[in-house]
Formats: structure tokens, sequence, C-alpha cells
């Protein structure tokens, strides 16, 4: 399995390992979806986390190239679907990246609430642009919301790949701790945002959001998710 999913007082870690650098196909998006809707059910705080050294290289580009255009545009919209979850989500979610950083795994960072990363020979960066990929309206709503304004140019049109102290200049980021002292803090994090109003804290986010899920939801043509998870109830 490349993702496993552990729920502790009432928060979830949910880890994506595929043995070699978290490259996102649709095997692995099987496993992640479906452990995603089990941290939503089960869990007031979800920490979403990769392997030791990658958090997510991006997608899996033998499938992201090619004649045929289909098959790209199903990956991406797929994992964008997903970032649309985390972004909307009523749980708290915390993102740790311990590794590198790249496209739709940089944006599903983006999409957490809490973003930690650990100090290492890691880079960050949205290569897009880069790889002759041009931005839609969805992924640029969390990038501008996130990153810091002086960033957003150079990290978007620029593809500029950041350092993990770059990263945190640049807003990919929230905090910067030392290696294999991720995963204590976001659980140290996690342990404070359990003790919020699920009710309070959900519906302050979707109103915090509401125009960027809007813009999300119609650009990947499926319907803004539901507020609330049936276990938040009240």
């Amino acid at each position: 399995m490349a993702v496993s999913l552990e729920i502790q007082d009432d928060i979830a870690i949910l880890t994506i390992d595929d043995g070699a650098k978290n490259v996102i196909n649709h095997g692995l998006l099987d496993q992640l979806e479906q452990a995603w809707e089990q941290a939503q059910r089960d869990a007031r705080v979800i920490i979403l986390t990769g392997r030791e050294g990658s958090f997510c290289a991006g997608y899996d580009i033998h499938q992201m190239t090619g004649d045929d255009p289909e098959p790209a545009r199903k990956l991406g919209r797929r994992g964008g679907r997903l970032a649309l979850q985390i972004y909307a989500s009523a749980r708290p979610v915390i993102g740790l990246a311990n590794g590198h950083t790249f496209t739709i795994g940089a944006l599903w960072l983006a999409c957490c609430d809490v973003r930690i990363g650990e100090e290492g020979a890691y880079k960050f960066g949205m290569t897009e642009v880069a790889l002759d990929v041009p931005f839609s309206p969805w992924p640029l709503e969390p990038l501008k919301e996130r990153l810091n304004p002086g960033h957003l140019i150079p990290a978007t049109l620029h593809a500029k790949v950041y350092d993990p102290k770059g990263a945190l200049a640049a807003g990919f980021i929230d905090q910067l701790v030392g290696a294999g002292s991720g995963l204590p803090t976001a659980v140290k994090e996690a342990r404070q945002l359990v003790r919020l109003p699920s009710a309070a804290y959900a519906r302050s986010k979707r109103t915090l959001r509401a125009k960027s899920l809007e813009i999300m939801a119609a650009d990947l043509d499926v319907p803004v998710p539901t507020a609330l998870p049936p276990a938040l109830g009240q």
C-alpha cells in the first residue's frame, strides 16, 4: 500500500509512501481518496504527510505527456478535485512536507490550513509553465491566498524552485522545523486544533473561502463540497 492512515485521539495521520518519490498516478489516488474519506469521517484533525525525502514529486510524467492530452487531463483534474476537498474540508488539515514538494504536492500543501516543512536538501516548486503546462483557474486560488504576494509571479509564471528557507519566505510553508521534528510538531499543533469547536471552525472556513471554492469547483466541473461531514452533525 502506498497510502496509510492512523487515527488516534481524534487525530488522523495520512501518509503517502510509494517507496520512491511519491509520484501521483491513478492507483495511488485510489488509495489516497479512500483514506481521505475515512479521515474526514473518523477524525477531527487531519495531518497529511509524505515519506522522508519526498512529500510529493508531482504527477507521473509518463501519464502527463504524450500525443493524446486526455489521460493528462483526467489525472490532473482528479488531483485537483482532491485539492478542492482539502481546501474545503470541515476539519483542520495540517500539511507536513518532509521532503521534495512539487506541482500537485505543492498545491495540496497550499490547501492545508497549517503547513510545516522540515529542514533538508529539499526543493519546493510549481514548475508547470516550465513544463509547457498553462495554469487553469483552480490552482491559482489557493496559491494566491497562501503565497506571499511578492513571490506569486516568480513561483507560478517563472517556475522558481525554492529550498526550505526560501519556501518559508515565499509562503509555501508557515513554519520550518529541524529534520525529523516535523511529525511531533504537527501532532502538537493538531492537539491544539482538536480543541476548537468543530462546527464553528467549519462554517468560518467555508465563509472565508467561499468565493475561491466556487471558482475551483466550477473549473473542475464539480459541486462545491458539502459544508459539514455527517460526523460533525451539530
